[in-house]
């Protein structure tokens, strides 16, 4: 069941915006235009998360927070707020406030958020475990790399994950926690290439109030929320070169210091990281530093593109279509064999990632129907390639159809900008402006 995030906002637009951003990520969202209306909503809802705006006509963030501590004072709630009211949401912080964004609000710090609050909520009473996370594949391969990932969760030791874009590099992280002592404690993920430069520092080690402009709180970094648990550095390799050192610092260590702060903060964390790029080569070529590579690479676990692996295609297809007939509300349906033969001559460049997204759409169009080979052929085209039509069809369907378009083009081509800019027939910048338009991001399901 997915988490279930509830949105009060009385902009229609800006209600809009956060409901599509969450809903991409496979949020199951609900939103209300006024404070009145989300707490009548909040019952019926019953969110993991919620954010209010503060300013609102009948029931103002101020009341929707009484509401929250007086009967859900587990349930993470995010003020949103204009600069002119920062110190409101300060004061909201201290009544019971998860956290703040301030307006204009960014996609990714949208998503990092909510991502925070459900690591730190506490269980609901009575909620059930949630499941440990599964590789599914009965390859040799994949049993060997279950195997490892068993011995290296009972250890402290740190993992560096590799591997192509949608192989499950986050999956791997998440199973080795769920596997280790430390599973009961925050999982932390932190995104290397989507946090800006300038604010990566504060992102990791947090910063007292007052060290930076806008710093009007201190803020717990990344390290210190991981604080005996885990703490995954995913795209590892975008970290910038002059941080690098005071990750080694925190890793050799195990101390950290605020940004702006003169005290040193001891903590216990397990240390995985993982990378689509080349890391040896970006050490060769000092784009990385050496110690720290070697310090995060303790042990090393690759992870297979699906082409490694085609075995493994029947178990997965069928688990997916299983996953979402259930989420859609379909009956139980089958992938025929000449389906299932389909799908395993397929190359799937984007790998696990693109064979989860391919099966929904067989889910959702066969309507709990068996897949025939001819669907799947439709789906996948001739040539191994997914078979986007003429570029006319692409101008012409973009503004109708564009989201789709632009997430399958990305998909097919493994998330190389270059390649799927060439496949829609736009440049490289409209694309990255359409892909932040639109909230995509390649890490966003633990197929990374």
């Amino acid at each position: 069941m997915p988490e279930k995030i509830l949105i009060i906002e009385d902009e229609a637009r800006m209600r809009r915006i956060l409901q599509l951003v969450l809903e991409t990520k496979g949020y199951l969202v609900e939103t209300a235009a006024d404070g009145e209306d989300g707490i009548i909503k909040w019952k019926a809802f019953q969110p993991d998360v919620v954010f209010t705006d503060l300013k609102m006509p009948r029931a103002d963030g101020m009341e929707v927070l009484k509401h929250r501590n007086l009967k859900y004072p587990k349930t993470p709630l995010i003020i949103l707020t204009a600069f002119g009211t920062v110190s409101t949401a300060v004061d909201a912080m201290k009544k019971g406030a998860f956290d703040y964004i301030t307006k204009p609000v960014d996609n990714d710090i949208i998503l990092e958020k909510v991502k925070s609050a459900l690591a730190a909520r506490a269980p609901k009473p009575g909620a059930p475990t949630p499941d440990q996370p599964v590789l599914i594949g009965s390859s040799g391969v994949m049993k060997n790399i279950r195997k490892e990932l068993e011995l290296v969760a009972s250890t402290a030791t740190s993992v560096f994950i590799t591997g192509e874009s949608g192989t499950g590099k986050e999956l791997a992280a998440r199973t080795i926690h769920a596997l280790s002592p430390r599973k009961h404690r925050p999982f932390i993920r932190v995104n290397c290439a989507a946090i800006p430069r300038e604010l990566m520092e504060s992102e990791l080690f947090g910063h007292v109030k007052g060290s930076f402009t806008g710093a009007v709180q201190d803020r717990k970094g990344s390290f210190i929320q991981a604080d005996s648990g885990t703490l995954f550095l995913d795209e590892i390799g975008d970290m910038p070169h002059d941080l690098q050192a005071k990750v080694l610092h925190a890793v050799e260590d195990k101390l950290i210091m605020p940004v702006g702060s003169a005290e040193l903060v001891k903590i216990d964390v397990k240390i995985i990281s993982a990378t689509n790029q080349n890391i040896e080569e970006m050490v060769e070529d000092k784009k990385f530093r050496s110690d720290l590579y070697f310090r995060l690479n303790a042990y090393a676990i690759r992870m297979p593109p699906l082409r490694e692996r085609p075995e493994d295609i029947p178990g997965l297809a069928e688990h997916f279509l299983s996953r979402f007939n259930r989420e859609f509300g379909h009956p139980p349906s089958r992938i025929l064999d000449p389906a299932m033969e389909e799908l395993s001559r397929y190359a799937w460049p984007g790998n696990v990632r693109e064979l989860k997204n391919r099966l929904e759409r067989l889910a959702l169009v066969s309507k709990g129907g068996d897949i025939t080979g001819e669907t799947a052929a439709r789906l996948l085209g001739e040539k191994g390639h997914l078979d986007p039509g003429p570029s006319s069809v692409f101008q012409q369907d973009l503004f109708s159809k564009e989201k789709e378009m632009i997430e399958e083009a990305l998909i097919t081509c493994g998330w190389n900008i270059s390649k799927a800019s060439r496949q829609l027939g736009i440049t490289r910048n409209t694309l990255r402006y359409r892909i932040k338009k639109f909230g995509l991001r390649e890490e966003g399901d633990p197929w990374s």
